[in-house]
């Protein structure tokens, strides 16, 4: 393992660089694993859910160079390493720098060859990189091609995007030489613009695990004594800057595809002229305890522990309603799919958008809701305001933030997070190059849960009190209700039926999670126990023993038992 030095550090992050076959000079890197220290500015775009993730193939990763922003890390002039593997010699060397025996290229060079016809390169400091055979296959479209001929750094800035180790390796397959740069006619360094300088202020108690974009869980201790989050609680789960929305000239826009009309509602007219209702609903993020299924092999996203999940008490419209009041034929054939876009875009201007099946709008039990209230109060900045789709007993990443546009469509929508994220993978693919998310269903209701909050993983316990009393919470998709959740500390052999308590909801109309608690007596003659929790629902589904019939390359829906080991003294 190798420590890198760089002026300005803050936090440790390790991650590992693959074999990469040596097929020709330029592809160096061979074996590593590699300790980084990274400022703040790598959460610009660490590990951020759907990695933007552009499929996270090689594609999608090295696409992103020219389009995305996954150079921003870079260009903090972060080391990788090489070894030789022969005399185990370590050394670090600057991205982007001069790579002895390959040849040198001038930047008119560069700039000739930025059409198929020609090739398609790019630059990066004293790199140069030939991405010509990716091109095609880029899922961002053209944005790729605002980078062929030139240098992609003023791209990379306007993009910032995670890191992942995985970008070291195929960027360094397509450099092809260095860059004999001209510096008579250098221009000034423009500042870099910073697109999360207007970010809320955020409650310090939430474990962070990105800045930009921020995403954050909910203390655990929280979560185990409140059926309602408090709003400076809930969870955070953004994939772009926070966007600000004048609220006296916003309109929510409806649009009717299969005749073109269009319906306008500003955020006065939703709260005064429709009946509200309040729901309890439990909000979690599909890659909730993915830092679980990640120990048993890598997985791509947010490492997040158990509590990317909050549950808060929402009011608004029903959307069926509304759209009903607007004279839309919810039976109507030509609309099968309800399209939500936010209002939180990308310097590309690029929106969050995901949608639903139109049957879990138009049903009576779906509850879908045009939410402007969160626990009775305006909603957050960060949880949407001031209108957030919420749609119950399915994956948070369906209900859009900063709602602005609602489309009755036949077809799904067609952004990433639709179409290449939040899909679930067969265990049989370790590698995202092997996936192909085309064939694949989008992720729609959240399977059955439960997780440990108190004690927490590595807490004491005192022998002396005699007892100890365990707590968390769980939660089923698709509106079913928790019937039980069973607790043991001999890793099963024994299970102990906890207290539950929850909201009385109509029969698969439940929303909310249920908190549970069980009283154990420490045992004799043990140092360190291990908790195990599981639960079971209305409709008798249960959750696997181990994330291992469950591991998906992108470490979602991981429903698996919970365990935390305490020790006693």
């Amino acid at each position: 393992m190798i420590r890198f030095a760089h002026s300005g550090i803050k936090n440790t992050t390790i991650f590992s660089i693959k074999n990469i076959i040596n097929k020709n000079s330029s592809r160096y890197i061979k074996t590593t694993s590699c300790l980084l220290n990274l400022n703040d500015s790598h959460n610009f775009f660490n590990q951020n859910e759907n990695l933007r993730q552009k499929n996270q193939t090689s594609k999608y990763l090295i696409g992103a160079l020219g389009a995305l922003g996954i150079g921003y890390f870079f260009s903090k002039n972060i080391a990788i390493c090489e070894v030789d593997e022969k005399n185990d010699k370590k050394t670090s060397v600057e991205f982007g720098a001069v790579k002895e025996g390959l040849p040198f290229y001038t930047e008119d060079q560069v700039k000739q060859h930025n059409k198929t016809e020609t090739g398609i390169w790019v630059s990066y400091k004293n790199g140069v990189y030939d991405i010509t055979d990716f091109v095609e296959g880029h899922p961002g479209g053209n944005k790729i091609m605002w980078g062929a001929g030139h240098g992609l750094e003023p791209f990379w800035e306007k993009f910032p995007i995670h890191f992942k180790s995985e970008v070291f390796e195929l960027l360094e397959e397509y450099r092809i030489g260095n860059l004999k740069k001209d510096e008579t006619n250098k221009k000034p360094i423009e500042p870099k613009p910073d697109f999360y300088k207007d970010e809320p202020k955020r409650n310090p108690q939430l474990k962070v695990l990105t800045q930009k974009p921020f995403n954050a869980e909910s203390p655990k201790e929280i979560s185990a004594e409140n059926l309602v989050t408090p709003l400076e609680f809930h969870f955070i789960r953004n994939h772009m800057p926070v966007p600000h929305i004048d609220t006296k000239t916003f309109k929510l826009e409806i649009l009717n595809v299969s005749n073109g009309e269009k319906i306008e509602f500003s955020l006065d007219d939703l709260e005064n002229k429709f009946n509200s209702v309040t729901i309890p609903v439990t909000l979690q993020c599909s890659g909730n305890k993915r830092k679980f299924m990640n120990e048993l092999g890598q997985v791509q996203g947010l490492m997040w522990d158990v509590n990317a999940i909050s549950t808060a008490l929402w009011t608004g419209v029903l959307l069926k309603d509304l759209l009903i009041h607007c004279g839309i034929d919810l039976n109507d054939p030509k609309i099968k799919h309800v399209i939500f876009e936010g209002l939180d875009k990308d310097p590309a201007g690029v929106v969050y958008a995901a949608s639903v099946p139109i049957e879990k709008v138009r049903s009576d039990n779906g509850d879908v809701l045009l939410a402007y209230k969160m626990n009775g109060q305006d909603i957050p900045l960060d949880n949407g305001y001031p209108l957030r789709i919420v749609v119950p007993g399915v994956i948070g990443a369906r209900s859009v933030k900063w709602v602005g546009k609602i489309i009755l469509s036949d077809v799904e929508s067609q952004s990433f997070w639709q179409l290449n994220d939040y899909k679930v993978l067969s265990p049989s693919i370790k590698n995202l190059k092997e996936a192909d998310f085309s064939k694949l269903k989008a992720v729609q209701e959240s399977p059955i849960q439960s997780a440990i909050c108190q004690p927490v993983d590595g807490n004491i316990i005192k022998r002396e009190n005699g007892k100890f009393i365990a707590k968390g919470y769980a939660f089923s998709g698709g509106g079913n209700e928790i019937e039980s959740v069973l607790v043991s500390i001999d890793n099963g052999q024994n299970w102990k039926n906890a207290t539950l308590k929850k909201f009385d909801r109509p029969l698969y109309r439940s929303w909310a999670w249920t908190l549970w608690e069980a009283e154990f007596d420490i045992p004799e003659g043990k140092d360190q126990i291990e908790i195990v929790c599981t639960a079971s629902d209305s409709n008798q589904n249960t959750q696997p023993e181990s994330a291992k019939s469950i591991w998906n390359a992108r470490g979602l829906l991981n429903n698996s038992w919970h365990r935390v080991k305490v020790n006693i003294q």
